[in-house]
């Protein structure tokens, strides 16, 4: 055999074994590759593209719907929520089996939208947030920015096919498939804390309680309730007065009290204002804070009367209290 024919036929053995390694590598991360997704879970609106040989009219992107479905043309509906790509993969493949001959289908999820948290209530970004990976409670926090003004709790509701809440005092809903708990807002953002180290699943909700600025208006008013401070930090007891529909004939309002809470917490009073002269511009209007109490008295009650009304005022007066307006 001549030399360059000689050498020729040894380049091409080289250039095929070349190829034929760089194949096997490749099948073999395409195969690594493929037991990864498979082993991940659809999810409700979670876009999932459909590849089957011999069926165009299926191979392509769809997007779950948010009951966890898919109508496929030839196939019908399929609920395919919290199954795996692998599992939708048989699925389909057994279901198209009646229509062509030894069908080849892959499926991978092209775009994740069910893994994704809530937050929302008293955070600087209330949104939806991705959580591929593993995701804590308190990651999730600080992913929306941080709790802004917080109440003293938040809560924690989560679907059961998740499973349920590995925390003690987790509750299953009497209506509905979800559980959920409330956790004080300190645990939850103590990094030492199990409730803080809590991992979150796919359409958990997070909802941190927001601490209401309320200022209470009692006695002998139309409509007694609260005015509810959302963008300012006082009222005026003019703009009280008439969220409460002003005050009724029986009413005194020269002897109006406002009560203020101490810095102990105890609700001291604040003195006498005259209403009537300052709905009449003839005194200076107040500025109430949030947690005031303003009481309109009675010109024919009784002392005692009085005296029950600004108990009744000063314990327990958030209970049952109607909202209002909003400033």
């Amino acid at each position: 055999m001549p030399y360059k024919y000689a050498w020729a036929e040894k380049t091409l053995g080289v250039f095929l074994f070349l190829v034929t390694a760089s194949v096997s590598r490749l099948a073999g991360q395409t195969t690594q590759a493929s037991s990864t997704v498979s082993s991940t879970t659809i999810g409700a609106e979670d876009t999932i593209t459909v590849v089957a040989l011999g069926a165009d009219e299926i191979s392509k992107p769809w997007r779950v719907s948010s009951t966890g479905d898919l109508t496929l043309p030839l196939l019908g509906r399929i609920h395919v929520a919290g199954k795996t790509t692998e599992q939708l993969e048989n699925e389909l493949t057994d279901k198209l089996s009646s229509y062509i001959r030894n069908p080849a289908v892959t499926v991978y999820i092209s775009e994740f939208r069910s893994g994704t948290v809530t937050v929302q209530g008293a955070v600087e970004k209330p949104g939806r947030f991705q959580t591929e990976g593993k995701k804590t409670l308190l990651g999730v926090l600080m992913m929306a920015g941080g709790v802004k003004s917080p109440g003293p709790t938040l809560k924690v509701t989560r679907a059961s096919r998740y499973g349920a809440i590995p925390l003690p005092g987790a509750r299953k809903a009497l209506v509905g498939d979800t559980s959920s708990i409330e956790i004080p807002i300190t645990a939850a953002l103590d990094a030492g804390t199990p409730a803080a180290n809590l991992i979150m699943e796919p359409e958990d909700v997070v909802s941190v309680s927001i601490v209401q600025r309320l200022v209470y208006i009692l006695g002998e008013v139309n409509r007694g309730g609260a005015v509810e401070l959302v963008t300012q930090d006082s009222v005026s007891i003019v703009q009280v007065l008439a969220a409460a529909g002003g005050f009724t004939k029986v009413a005194s309002p020269g002897k109006t009290t406002i009560l203020r809470k101490d810095s102990e917490g105890r609700y001291t009073p604040m003195g006498s204002v005259d209403l009537k002269k300052i709905m009449a511009g003839k005194d200076e209007d107040k500025l109430l804070l949030a947690g005031d109490i303003v009481i309109v008295p009675s010109s024919n009650v009784k002392f005692y009367l009085q005296s029950a009304l600004l108990a009744a005022a000063t314990g327990g007066v958030t209970t049952g209290i109607f909202m209002l307006a909003r400033f």
